[in-house]
């Protein structure tokens, strides 16, 4: 059986056959009549909701967990479409493997992207110090380089194998441009920088594979907590306890309402930077991954309409532009400094 085209079997009463990727365990929900189950599907850069209103049918999923299924499915529409399982079994086809759905940024964008954030950052004053402790972090045996290859979501945004780095390095370079309307900010460049690269490091132990991991419940604030501790000694030496202890609240409160609050300047600022970046690139990534001209619905605001659109969101246009605007070769986290 094929891969499913979720894009296309999400068609309203279009049927359709083929081989699914459940990432993560779906939910089980109290019905009108019965309990039902939502979860989602994906494959490569799309991601589609299904539903499943039969207990003997969702059984299957229970029993055996996340994984890849065959499954026969019905396109359907109820505030928002979604895919309506009418069959699901475990893949028959033991050729395929969760990477043939998993997608990925491509390592020459993110390459490129790593290099514009350092060149701007340098501009204003970040220190090789810093960048140097950045990269003896992020290279952690520990880690097992997962900092680079580990999503930032199971979806929602940058839901891609390299999705972390990415995000980060999108911060980065909105975090460059705050600094550049806010000159005072040069004096703490260092700190914010390394705010930044390390507000997310516990999604290393909370995801894998983009698929929340074992111990998912002890959430990547506390695990990012956790890890910073056996460099406290490193950077005490290198700045000072006040500095560690603020890389602590920003791991702690970059969340904003949603989590505990911040209780630093430099807290608030990395969760506005990362509030603008996540929510701005989910945004866009359900734009392209819904139909052409389409209304987007969000929770909170309810329809709102499409903006015209220009290119691929992980295309290799950003290392592109990185090659024509400098010949410096490209710095990622794992060579910054060398």
């Amino acid at each position: 059986m094929e891969i499913l085209d979720l894009a296309l079997a999400g068609e309203v009463n279009r049927d359709s056959k083929g081989s699914v990727l459940i990432n993560e365990m779906p939910e089980i929900r109290v019905g009108k009549r019965n309990p039902y189950m939502v979860g989602h599907f994906i494959n490569q850069g799309c991601s589609a909701e299904f539903k499943i209103w039969e207990e003997r049918t969702y059984k299957t999923v229970l029993d055996n967990g996340p994984g890849i299924y065959d499954v026969e499915v019905t396109g359907s529409e109820y505030n928002g479409y979604y895919l309506t399982v009418r069959r699901i079994q475990p893949c028959t086809d033991p050729s395929l493997e969760r990477s043939d759905f998993l997608p990925s940024i491509p390592v020459k964008q993110l390459n490129a992207m790593w290099k514009l954030a350092f060149r701007e950052l340098r501009k204003l004053g970040l220190s090789e110090e810093a960048i140097g402790l950045a990269r003896e972090i992020v290279n952690d045996p520990e880690l097992e380089g997962r900092y680079s290859r580990e999503g930032a979501a199971s979806f929602h945004h940058d839901n891609r194998i390299g999705g972390l780095a990415h995000h980060s390095a999108k911060m980065l370079r909105i975090l460059a441009a705050v600094i550049g309307n806010l000159p005072p900010l040069r004096k703490s460049i260092d700190l914010l920088f390394l705010g930044v690269v390390l507000h997310d490091i516990g999604k290393v132990f909370e995801y894998k594979d983009l698929a929340i991991s074992e111990f998912w419940f002890s959430n990547h604030r506390a695990r990012g907590i956790e890890f910073l501790a056996k460099y406290k000694e490193r950077i005490c030496k290198l700045y000072d306890e006040k500095f560690y202890r603020h890389l602590q609240a920003i791991i702690i409160g970059h969340h904003g309402d949603y989590g505990d609050r911040p209780t630093t300047v430099a807290t608030g600022i990395i969760h506005y930077i990362d509030t603008l970046e996540s929510q701005a690139t989910g945004l866009v990534e359900r734009q392209i991954e819904g139909r052409e001209n389409e209304n987007i619905r969000v929770p909170d605001w309810g329809y709102l309409a499409p903006v015209d659109l220009a290119g691929e969101l992980y295309s290799t246009e950003a290392a592109l532009l990185a090659d024509e605007e400098s010949e410096e070769r490209a710095e990622t986290l794992e060579n910054a400094g060398q």
